[in-house]
């Protein structure tokens, strides 16, 4: 049986009232001196519901959930959950002429897309990025046209 050679220290903490609360966990491996991995979340709490927002995955997965109860005493309830993962590029569609897509990246900056078909094969999109850390700089933008025959 042999040691570990890279132990890795676990930290969990939580903080907060019988309404709000707010908690993270984490994982840092000391030899390497990495974090490999991390999650925050907050909840919310009335007496008919609860909601939660946690983003999880080292900032990869945002999570959305929200349960109701309708009658405490027969406890009967209906709950919700959304998840998105923040790193794959996927868009929304909306019907079979437009997508949108949006992107959040580890660097703060915040780029999103509309892209609508005009006719078969043939595109219009208009583009936008802003960096989140130099609100300062104008954002970009973009459109551009695209004729397949």
């Amino acid at each position: 049986m042999a040691l570990n050679q890279a132990p890795t220290v676990g930290v969990s903490t939580t903080i907060g009232t019988l309404t709000i609360a707010i908690g993270a966990t984490a994982a840092y491996e000391i030899f390497t001196s990495k974090l490999i991995s991390f999650a925050v979340g907050i909840n919310f709490n009335r007496q008919d519901s609860t909601a939660s927002l946690v983003l999880g995955d080292n900032g990869d997965t945002l999570r959305a959930l929200y349960r109701y109860r309708f009658n405490v005493l027969k406890k009967t309830a209906a709950a919700m959950e959304i998840t998105r993962r923040l790193s794959a590029n996927e868009g929304y569609v909306f019907g079979d002429q437009t997508i949108v897509n949006v992107k959040f990246d580890s660097c703060g900056k915040l780029g999103a897309i509309l892209q609508r078909k005009i006719i078969p094969r043939s595109f219009v999109s208009l583009s936008s990025e802003l960096d989140m850390k130099a609100l300062h700089k104008t954002p970009k933008f973009g459109l551009s046209l695209v004729l397949k025959p």
